[in-house]
């Protein structure tokens, strides 16, 4: 009886040690499984601040170019460049900023946007070929 109850105690410090030992792991798990997490948070975070609402409000101001003045416009683009100076849509603002400018003569209060409907289109004279080499060995 002695022995069993010698042996329990023993057992119980054993088995509360593996245990302790398991528990230490599971916590680095979760801690490195925590940082990964945060690290993926940051990415996503980062990417949607540099490069998909910059292209949201991009494209907003693209498909509502029609139904704006060319002042709203190219203020809209301007509002982009400022807060997004680092983005790719900053240099894509500012071609449509001097293509409005451009293009500014056919906006009126009254009409809106009135394009023109026939654009000419340059032809080539004539068709450049070049000029054809021949192997020896064919």
């Amino acid at each position: 009886m002695k022995n069993i109850i010698l042996f329990f105690p023993i057992l119980l410090i054993i088995t509360s040690c593996t245990k302790t030992e398991k528990l230490n792991k599971l916590e680095n798990r979760i801690t490195k499984i925590e940082n990964q997490n945060k690290i993926l948070v940051d990415s996503l975070n980062y990417v949607n601040a540099e490069f998909i609402k910059p292209f949201k409000i991009y494209e907003k101001i693209v498909l509502s170019e029609l139904e704006n003045s060319p002042n709203k416009i190219i203020s809209d683009y301007e509002f982009l460049i400022k807060n997004y100076p680092n983005s790719f849509w900053k240099h894509e603002a500012k071609k449509r900023i001097e293509n409005i400018k451009e293009r500014r003569k056919y906006w009126s209060k009254k009409d809106g946007w009135k394009l023109p409907s026939n654009v000419k289109i340059s032809e080539l004279n004539e068709i450049i070929r070049p000029p054809v080499v021949y192997c020896p060995g064919c």
